[in-house]
This record gives C-alpha cells, sequence and structure tokens, in this order.
C-alpha cells in the first residue's frame, strides 16, 4: 500500500522482487489469464505474430511470454524443468498454426 516503498535503498535486489512477484502468481488460485480467455488470447497473438517486423513479436517470442501462463507447470518438478522448452513449443505451434487448431 505505501508506494513510498525504495526497494533499491533497503538492499532488495530485482531478482528478489521479480520471484516475490512470481510466487504470488503462482499462489493464485486460478491463472492470472482466465482459462476462458486462452482461446481467444492464442487468435490474438498470431495476429500479432504476423506483424512481427514492426513489433518484433515473432511466434517464439509471444510463446516464451504466454506458455507459462497457458499451461501452468509445475516449476517444482525437476524433470519439468528439461522439458520446458518442448511445452514452449507447443504454444509456438498453436500461434503459428492458429486457423487449424481453433
Amino acid at each position: 500500500a505505501d508506494h513510498s516503498i525504495n526497494l533499491e535503498s533497503m538492499g532488495v535486489t530485482v531478482n528478489a522482487v521479480a520471484g516475490a512477484l512470481k510466487a504470488f502468481f503462482a499462489d493464485l488460485p486460478d491463472p492470472l489469464v482466465p482459462y476462458s480467455l486462452h482461446q481467444e488470447l492464442l487468435e490474438t497473438s498470431s495476429k500479432v505474430s504476423q506483424q512481427y517486423k514492426t513489433n518484433f513479436m515473432t511466434a517464439d517470442n509471444l510463446s516464451i511470454c504466454f506458455w507459462p501462463t497457458l499451461m501452468r507447470p509445475d516449476f517444482e518438478n525437476r524433470e519439468f524443468l528439461s522439458t520446458t522448452k518442448i511445452h514452449q513449443s507447443v504454444i509456438e505451434t498453436f500461434i503459428q498454426q492458429c486457423q487449424f487448431f481453433f
């Protein structure tokens, strides 16, 4: 609630803030982006990726941003960590082949 807090002067690192924010979102009972919006977001992402020369958001870049939210990975599972690129590629394929899948 106090917007005047200066985390830098308190010695709090950027990584600590990012980690706390990530933990907050991970602990929410439902994903920040509701499941009901996933299909629409994938379709929108496809339109955004078609303009990659202007916005630099290729299907690969979009999938990096969206796959953790869309797939809700279990980052505590060590086996899962070795497959994150595969999960990202699933979302990238959805974006690239949006017309086929949706």
